[in-house]
């Protein structure tokens, strides 16, 4: 820690060591005031825009970060302002902040008054209050929510006053406690404690009179400004000064507290401590303080929700009442007997306690009114148990806890509990079994919390067992907890069991959430949207909508993060809904536990292996409908006999959908090979090679090929085989396995000719024919090729006659065959055009523009180039972006464009290197290397072109490392370097030589006419 110290209370300052305090001003200042007031909690950037400025100025993002960064100078190396997010920190101790020093020097004045040492606690309270200098944050002009931390700060400024007067009622002398309770209540004299306080001051001393005095001046002041007599306390002390009997204690009855016990190893959640104790504390609000907390069946909301009231109490000094709504045996308590409980603890005798809830609770708030008790409501099953149970007059607050988020409360401060992250349940299971046996087994500490999920209770009961047997080692617990199918049965110990806790939610649901729940268990997909449900359970899409969100309502089921375009639900959807841009929920890992275990407990075999069928070819229904709509229509695609669930919905942005439902893809695949359905399993990773390549998702391409092929090889499905081999082998021409490809291919073919299947012969011909094209091998690519189109015209595959057709024209154009090539590259884009294929008509579109760079008609190149790009980035395609930005950039670069050229290869280049695409990031290289030469920067080009012969020898593409190192020789030759010029070029005709005869000869020639003359040559280039 750092020698620095900070106060707040009064004008804002920082001292440094022993040097004089430094008092801010300005935005500074009101900066400072707004982490002050919140030291030990992160500031959003949000919240302290509102702090600074009462309407923001555009710049006042980049202000903030100024002044965070002036505040910053301002601190010694070290000092604790961290970074949280968007927003900032200031971290420290209580020794550091004078505001901390108060909190805990009242904190404990008020535990030494408890104790019945009024002496400790007097002193204890004086010192806090010599803290204060002045205001709150006196000076800083503060906007946002920050005005009513201010003002809280003064109430438990004054809350300590009147404590400190209290003590010192009891230890004596007086008058100086009439002098300061006089001078309060100048300022506020509404406060019905200290006016308590100054009669039973002034009866102590003999001065009945003016003890009565002071009753009509409260009387007057109250009747006059809140329309209300006193309180019961300050009428009963007027009676008894009236009889003249000596009052014995300075303040009324007992108070109720109700509370449990505190938790003693609470650790953790200290932003949902902050909100929570701001929520109750919230003392000028003008109705009652409502703060609700929900979240899953053990997640801590109880231990919450009693540690903020103990941390609260001393601000509701006329009681705490508490109950728990949910009684033994899981049933709901009745809000009348609820209130019947309430009332006796409240001092109404059981013969005055009225019948009917409307009288109890009319009663009830009665005994509330103007005074300052706080009601914890433990477990709350709804809305309608609570509403009749809220007291009536602010002064009250009110905390409660659910599982639901309790939505219809009035104006409620509402926080949703997750789980532990995993440090704060490190720390609890520390404090659980002790910290040095924690240390002892770091490892096995994490992956103890990891399997409990995070679940605070989960976490307690592995402490509790660890702690009960000090023999065990935690890799004993870890062994048993890693077994899923007992993982509920292991977290279980005495009267803590996290299956109970999650059997209370369960059993609140209506029979078909119920069922629903069980079924969801049953699948393997991380996360899942309304249409599964409908699936699992074959009803209508709304239907299941409704009770998946009874399951999250009910706080088992988590609503997952929000899909890629950030949106969980359209306002303004069409009426069929799009999948890609639904709510998806996800099960904690226990709670899937433990609705498998209901499942395989209450639901048949035979329906459960149905209900998970259903889903998993609703799946299959939806990847061809992205599919399709991807491509234009069902090409490139081979089709089995699955059966399909047609979900009601439609897929309308295909990419969109592949990113929501990647991993669930994967998911099914896997479940499917599982249940023995090869057809299925390899009918879904078939359905989505076009959305995975399109992505660049190569590893869920991989996973779910290799799963397909080892269950059609199990079930000897030929032609399953056949499409998985095949695509497999698409991906490894993706990723330039040429080897691998080749291999795969033969054997995709020799399967398709057995199972007499002449399109998928054919899609894999296609594959092949491309295959030859990087390979160098020209002649054989068009035979492929040729070979295909006949049996697709026969199939109706228009999409992959567009591959064809566009795969002739590339190889004609890397042969210089441009008047060849043309019509095959626009044939291709008719027919892209035609079924609506906006990927494959780019991809010729930034050939054809190639076409014209070669012609000399740069204007068209530019214009194909950049039309391509704009509809790559709207599809949202980042290898099209990125192919048709390299493209661009060789058009500006041919114009000595360089600004720009480089631009457009950064961009290129990060995308290829972001999808792991090595031939594409080779190209653009090359093209770097290409631009450094053009601008002398001959050292940069050498090293850039060294890069590309790299990755040319690893992928391996001999042609392209032939080209690389031609390049290379050029730019030696240029720097005046021609033996290093001349080696390339040797290199490079070693390659080339074996590839192409025309390439072979332009460096053979190149060879020839530098390797004769040694001196340097004029440069044809300059």
């Amino acid at each position: 820690m750092t020698d620095v110290t900070f106060g707040v209370l009064g004008p804002v300052f920082i001292r440094v060591g022993d040097r004089q305090p430094v008092e801010l001003s300005g935005k500074q200042s009101a900066l400072l005031a707004s982490l002050l007031l919140n030291v030990n909690s992160p500031v959003s950037q949000d919240r302290l825009l509102a702090a600074l400025w009462e309407k923001p100025p555009p710049s006042a993002v980049a202000n903030l970060q100024s002044y965070v960064a002036q505040l910053r100078k301002t601190l010694p190396p070290g000092a604790p302002l961290l970074t949280k997010g968007s927003g900032y920190l200031l971290q420290t101790g209580a020794g550091e902040v004078d505001l901390l020093a108060f909190d805990e020097g009242v904190r404990q004045a008020r535990l030494d008054a408890e104790r019945g040492d009024a002496r400790a606690a007097a002193e204890g309270f004086r010192r806090a209050l010599a803290l204060w200098r002045g205001g709150p944050a006196e000076g800083s002009r503060l906007w946002g929510d920050m005005p009513a931390r201010v003002s809280e700060l003064e109430e438990r400024r004054t809350a300590a006053r009147l404590d400190y007067a209290e003590a010192r009622l009891v230890i004596g002398p007086h008058q100086e406690v009439i002098d300061d309770l006089r001078h309060l209540l100048t300022d506020q004299p509404l406060r019905e404690r200290a006016w308590h306080l100054l009669m039973l001051a002034l009866a102590r001393t003999g001065q009945r009179d003016r003890a009565l005095e002071a009753y009509r001046q409260a009387r007057e002041v109250l009747v006059r400004e809140l329309g209300i007599e006193p309180g019961t306390e300050l009428r009963r002390l007027q009676a008894t000064i009236l009889r003249g009997e000596p009052p014995s204690a300075a303040a009324g009855p007992q108070a109720v507290c109700q509370l449990p016990p505190d938790v003693a190893d609470f650790v953790g959640r200290g932003e949902e401590v902050a909100a929570a104790v701001e929520a109750l504390c919230e003392y000028r609000a003008a109705a009652v303080p409502l703060c609700a907390i929900s979240g899953q069946g053990g997640v801590g909301k109880t231990a919450l929700a009693v540690h903020v009231a103990h941390l609260v109490r001393h601000d509701f000094p006329d009681g705490q009442l508490y109950i728990n709504l949910r009684s033994a045996g899981n049933h709901r308590v009745d809000p009348e007997e609820a209130l019947g409980r309430f009332l006796r603890a409240l001092g109404v005798d059981s013969a005055a306690v009225p019948s009917g809830l409307d009288q109890r609770a009319e009663l009830f708030r009665d005994k509330l009114a103007n005074r300052r008790y706080l009601v914890v409501f433990d477990d709350a099953a709804d809305e309608g148990q609570v509403h009749p149970l809220l007291p009536g007059t602010p002064g009250c607050a009110v905390l409660i806890t659910s599982r639901h988020r309790l939505s219809a409360l009035p104006a409620a401060r509402r926080i949703d509990l997750p789980v532990m992250p995993s440090g704060e349940a490190l720390e609890l299971l520390r404090h659980l079994i002790g910290a040095d046996r924690a240390a002892e087994a770091p490892g096995e500490a994490g992956m103890l919390v990891h399997l409990c999920g995070g679940l605070p209770l989960a976490v307690r009961i592995a402490g509790a067992k660890l702690a009960a047997r000090p023999h065990w080692s935690l890799s004993q617990l870890v062994t048993r907890l890693n077994d899923t199918g007992s993982r509920l049965r292991q977290l279980s110990h005495g009267s803590q069991e996290v299956r109970a806790s999650l059997a209370v939610g369960y059993q609140g649901l209506t029979p078909a959430a119920r069922r629903l729940f069980r079924l969801l268990g049953l699948l393997e997909a991380p996360d899942f949207a309304a249409w599964t449900a409908a699936a699992l359970l074959d009803l209508p899409h709304g239907e299941a909508e409704d009770l998946i969100e009874e399951l999250a309502d009910a706080r088992l089921l988590d609503v997952a993060p929000r899909d890629p375009s950030g949106h969980t639900r359209y306002p303004d959807d069409p009426p069929e809904p799009d999948p890609s841009r639904h709510t998806r929920f996800r099960f904690h890992d226990l709670t899937r536990m433990y609705a498998r275990e209901c499942a395989e407990a209450d639901e048949p075999e035979d329906e459960r292996t149905a209900a998970v069928r259903r889903a998993l070819s609703a799946c299959l229904a939806l990847t061809r409908q992205a599919h399709v709509r991807l491509c234009g229509g069902d090409y490139r695609l081979l089709r089995g006999d699955s059966p399909l669930w047609q979900p009601e919905i439609v897929v309308r942005d295909p990419l969109a959908w592949v990113e929501a439902e990647r991993a669930s893809i994967v998911a099914g695949v896997r479940q499917s090979a599982a249940l023995g359905a090869d057809e299925l399993c390899w009918e879904l990773a078939a359905s989505a090679v076009s959305l995975f390549e399109t992505r660049s998702l190569y590893d869920e391409w991989r996973t779910t090929h290799e799963t397909a092929l080892r269950a059609t090889r199990a079930s000897g499905d030929v032609r399953g085989q056949a499409s998985v081999l095949n695509g497999l082998a698409r991906l490894s021409i993706a990723q330039y396995d040429m080897v691998r490809s080749e291999r795969l291919l033969e054997e995709s073919l020799q399967l398709f000719e057995k199972a007499e299947d002449g399109h998928g012969h054919a899609l894999a011909l296609v594959n092949m024919g491309e295959l030859r094209g990087l390979q160098g091998r020209h002649t054989d690519a068009l035979a492929c090729y040729n070979q295909a189109a006949d049996a697709l015209a026969r199939t109706g595959d228009r999409g992959t006659e567009i591959t064809v057709v566009r795969g002739i024209g590339r190889i004609h154009v890397s042969q210089g065959r441009l008047d060849l090539a043309a019509p095959f590259v626009r044939r291709a884009m008719r027919l892209a055009e035609d079924i609506g294929d906006v990927r494959s008509c780019e991809f010729a579109r930034v050939l054809l523009g190639e076409i014209d760079l070669a012609r000399g008609d740069r204007t068209a190149a530019e214009n194909s180039f950049s039309r391509a790009m704009a509809s790559f980035d709207t599809l949202g395609f980042p290898r099209g972006t990125a192919y048709a930005s390299l493209a661009l950039a060789t058009a500006r670069l041919a114009q000595r464009c360089f600004t720009d050229a480089e631009r457009l290869l950064h961009q290129s280049l990060a995308i290829y290197r972001n999808v792991g695409e090595r031939l594409g990031e080779a190209r653009a290289l090359l093209t770097f290397a290409e631009l450094r030469r053009l601008q002398r920067r001959f050292d940069e080009a050498v090293a850039t072109l060294t890069d590309v012969v790299a990755i040319c020898e690893a992928t391996p593409l001999p042609r392209r490392r032939g080209h690389a190192l031609r390049a290379l020789g050029e730019v030696h030759r240029d720097a005046g370097n021609l033996p290093a010029a001349v080696n390339a070029w040797r290199r490079s005709l070693e390659i080339l030589d074996a590839i192409s005869s025309s390439e072979a000869g332009e460096v053979a020639a190149l060879i020839e006419r530098y390797d004769e003359h040694p001196a340097n040559p004029t440069n044809p280039t300059n």
